[in-house]
C-alpha cells in the first residue's frame, strides 16, 4: 500500500462516500476498510502484495462495495 497513487484511490473513495452523504467519521471507517479489503482481495488472488498498483484496487473495491450493499 506504499505505492504511488494509493492515497489518491483512498481519497477518491472517501470523497465518494462523503458525496453520498456519509458523515466524515463513517466515510473514513468505511473507506479505509474498503481500501484495505480491495488490496487483500488482490493479494489473495495472487496479485501482490509486491507490485500491486493503485489502479488495480478500483475493480475489487467496486465489487466489494456492491457486495456490502447487497447484504
Amino acid at each position: 500500500m506504499r505505492r504511488a497513487g494509493m492515497g489518491d484511490v483512498l481519497s477518491g473513495i472517501l470523497g465518494a462516500l462523503l458525496a453520498k452523504g456519509y458523515s466524515g467519521e463513517t466515510a473514513l471507517v468505511l473507506g479505509v476498510h474498503l481500501h484495505g479489503c480491495a488490496a487483500d482481495a488482490l493479494a489473495a488472488g495472487g496479485l501482490g502484495p509486491v507490485g500491486l498498483t493503485a489502479g488495480e484496487l478500483i475493480d475489487p473495491a467496486r465489487r466489494i462495495w456492491n457486495s456490502w450493499l447487497a447484504h
